[in-house]
């Protein structure tokens, strides 16, 4: 009994070391896609020249993160925090903002602040943005900020994007993050579109950026950061226009 007891330990060892070999090497998932604006706000040409801006500054905005329907990335799979829909996902977790980005936008003149939506105030079956916008209605945000992140990972700069990216690539291989942001600025009363703006940004990581999950999705992050703080910019340039807009009624 006791020869036998010996002789399994090793081969124990063996699996379990199989088992923690196979784990390290389970291959990245990308997060899936952005949203799609045109299903989300899909209004008839004769509602898009009816909706009217109506807000009153000071104004408070309601910042939004939306995604695909069913959305899931690595960092949202270990905190939760989505909200899906049919159409689309509310992303409840800040993966790519901090407060510094946000602070930012408060200190523009006429606004009264940025405010973060809870799932709370959000219905059970989300259709479109009507319901966002009746959200930030009942936190008296005069606006509404919609973001979403297009994210892809390419190999060699490759054209198509890649679905699953293997991790402990030789250095020889290189694998880029490709970002673009893109907003929408909308009044919350009607719908109406202040502006469209957008930003990208590109990261070519180091090949140890590869070797963990964890790593791949702080390489995605980074990137994704970088594209928001160049949306930020971009909306920091077109407030002006977008409060002579909301205050000539059209």
């Amino acid at each position: 009994m006791f020869r036998q007891v010996r002789t399994a330990l090793p081969f124990a060892a063996f699996a379990v070391g199989l088992m923690v070999t196979g784990c390290a090497s389970m291959p990245y998932i990308p997060p899936s896609g952005r949203a799609d604006f045109n299903t989300i706000t899909s209004p008839t040409i004769q509602q898009s020249f009816a909706a009217k801006p109506t807000a009153q500054f000071p104004v408070g905005i309601a910042a939004i993160h939306v995604q695909a329907p069913y959305y899931r990335s690595y960092s949202t799979d270990q905190q939760g925090g989505v909200f899906n829909g049919q159409n689309f996902s509310v992303i409840l977790v800040k993966e790519a903002e901090d407060d510094a980005d946000f602070q930012r936008l408060e200190k523009l003149p006429d606004v009264a602040g940025i405010m973060s939506i809870s799932h709370l105030l959000l219905p059970p079956h989300l259709r479109s943005e009507q319901d966002l916008r009746e959200a930030a209605a009942r936190l008296k945000a005069e606006m509404v900020l919609l973001y979403t992140f297009d994210t892809t990972f390419h190999e060699n700069d490759a054209a198509l994007p890649l679905s699953i990216v293997t991790l402990g690539l030789s250095p020889t291989r290189r694998i880029s993050v490709h970002v673009t942001a893109s907003a929408l600025v909308l009044d919350t009363r009607t719908g109406f579109v202040y502006a469209a703006f957008e930003a990208s940004e590109k990261r070519s990581p180091t090949s140890t950026s590869w070797g963990s999950k964890e790593a791949a999705d702080r390489a995605r992050r980074d990137a994704e950061q970088a594209a928001f703080k160049g949306l930020v910019g971009e909306f920091e340039k077109n407030w002006p226009r977008i409060v002579e807009r909301a205050k000539q009624g059209a």
